[in-house]
């Protein structure tokens, strides 16, 4: 049971905002359940201070000195620095824990905010003839909402330490794109997510737990969450159950995996859509029986084994605006050959020479098709053709052969899996990546790791996760071609 004084810090709401059950977990949660930090969100967190050092070279800021988390003492340090009027306090500490007579729900709250700058403006406050407005600087290219609500909260506390509300607060995005957040319009969305933040931390068990793949991937706390989400089967691991529809369910009283394998699509209507019910219906049935379920009645026309056949994914590091590693798995049906080429680029400058060697791969065998899985493969060829100048003509004979699996999968069949990764799809047809753990996240992290210390095994490690992607591909290409030229009822996993 949550205490009844409760610390809210603006990195506390940012959870909230994110997710109300990770909020409640970092204040209450055993710490036994919590997993170490990902590579790659230490990486994030490096690459936030960079960006903070590179808004911030060239100006003139003061940092109140203090003891970390020691709240107190970096609140007092900071309202000196106001009061003698510095121009830009960077790190600065916001805190209130005086009753606020708007907000008497809040009782019993301490409240915390560190804007990455506050900056003087003109106006009037207790501190003379100036106050100042929070500006934060963000790493992402857009002013999310949960940037909004923090800013708003940093923006209440500091209306009480200055008695005058600032200047609207200010975002610093990752392109250097400056916006202005609305108070008249966020105010109240703020109030409303604090009060219900409040209530959740205060309650005596955490919120109902609820996985989103994209959302939850990097949280420290996924993987105690996704043990108790499959404990109770909820229907949150059912792909296709997002938040807004996984409430027209609970209120259509659809609440078990049992229950939404026989829905049938009117009793949720008008909430939601038919044919997305219908497919729900059929992708809980495919969990609840551990089968998989054709879908559609005629399977699209797709090529048969071809004498050779090609597997392509590839490796980009985003911020560096390289795609630094193409794999082609060529498998040989004629000879019974498999071979792996892994074309690595040990410097981003070297992304045009592995994008010549790539494509000289593919015009040495120019009738193979060409599997991948996502459109992501196809549109960075497209996007490098443009880069170096491509003839159309080239790129008109290759488009053709580049066949997506995961569409062609998500045209024919229904699996009983949590949802359509590459991971996900090839771990049900028994497939293991021989670096366990090891995500698409993480080879980002290695790729840098190489490029500061040319450390072998980090480009090995890359290599071994870029083969095993097409090999996967290969794997689930393989299981498709079984289910389209036989009866659903007699397929089982491949091999």
């Amino acid at each position: 049971m949550a205490s009844s004084m409760i610390l809210l810090t603006d990195d506390l709401l940012l959870d909230y905002a994110r997710c109300h059950r990770r909020a409640y977990l970092h204040r209450e949660g055993d710490r036994h359940h919590r997993a170490p930090e990902k590579d790659f969100v230490l990486k994030l967190r490096r690459e936030h201070q960079q960006q903070i050092q590179r808004v911030l070279a060239g100006q003139t800021v003061v940092t109140p000195q203090y003891a970390p988390q020691d709240w107190p003492a970096g609140a007092a340090a900071t309202e000196t620095l106001m009061a003698a009027g510095v121009e830009q306090i960077h790190r600065g500490i916001l805190r209130w824990t005086a009753p606020l007579e708007a907000f008497p729900q809040w009782t019993g709250l301490e409240l915390v905010g560190r804007p990455t700058l506050l900056v003087k403006q003109p106006g009037v406050s207790r501190f003379g003839d100036w106050c100042y407005q929070p500006v934060n600087i963000k790493l992402g290219k857009r002013p999310k909402s949960e940037y909004k609500l923090v800013a708003m909260f940093q923006g209440l506390i500091l209306t009480q330490v200055q008695a005058t509300p600032p200047p609207d607060p200010q975002l610093i995005l990752r392109e250097g794109s400056s916006h202005r957040v609305d108070s008249g319009y966020w105010l109240g969305k703020m109030v409303a997510a604090v009060t219900d933040c409040v209530a959740a931390l205060r309650g005596p068990e955490p919120p109902e737990v609820f996985i989103s793949r994209q959302r939850c991937s990097l949280c420290p706390w996924y993987d105690h969450c996704h043990g108790v989400a499959v404990a109770i089967q909820h229907l949150s691991l059912v792909p296709g159950v997002t938040p807004g529809r996984y409430a027209s369910l609970q209120g259509a009283g659809v609440t078990s995996l049992a229950q939404l394998a026989v829905l049938q699509p009117e009793q949720v209507e008008p909430e939601i859509e038919p044919a997305i019910a219908h497919h729900l219906q059929r992708q809980a049935q495919a969990i609840f029986e551990n089968r998989p379920l054709p879908l559609g009645r005629m399977h699209p026309s797709r090529p048969s084994l071809a004498p050779i056949e090609l597997y392509f994914d590839l490796e980009a590091e985003p911020d560096q605006d390289v795609d630094f590693l193409f794999g082609v798995f060529c498998v040989n049906h004629a000879k019974q050959t498999e071979t792996f080429h892994g074309f690595f680029a040990e410097h981003p400058r070297d992304e045009p020479l592995i994008w010549q060697q790539f494509l000289a791969l593919l015009h040495r065998y120019p009738t193979a098709p060409i599997f991948h899985f996502s459109p992501y493969e196809v549109e960075t060829v497209k996007r490098l053709s443009q880069r170096y100048r491509m003839s159309q003509y080239s790129m008109r004979s290759l488009l053709p052969r580049f066949i997506d699996v995961h569409a062609w999968l998500m045209q024919v069949a229904v699996l009983p899996v949590e949802n359509y990764s590459l991971k996900s799809v090839a771990k049900w047809l028994g497939f293991a990546w021989r670096d366990q753990g090891l995500s698409g996240d993480q080879t980002v992290c290695l790729y840098n790791q190489w490029l500061d210390t040319a450390d072998q095994e980090a480009m090995a490690m890359i290599r071994r996760y870029n083969e095993d992607d097409c090999r996967a591909t290969h794997l689930l290409r393989m299981w498709l071609h079984q289910w389209s030229q036989g009866e659903p009822g007699n397929f089982s996993k491949y091999p």
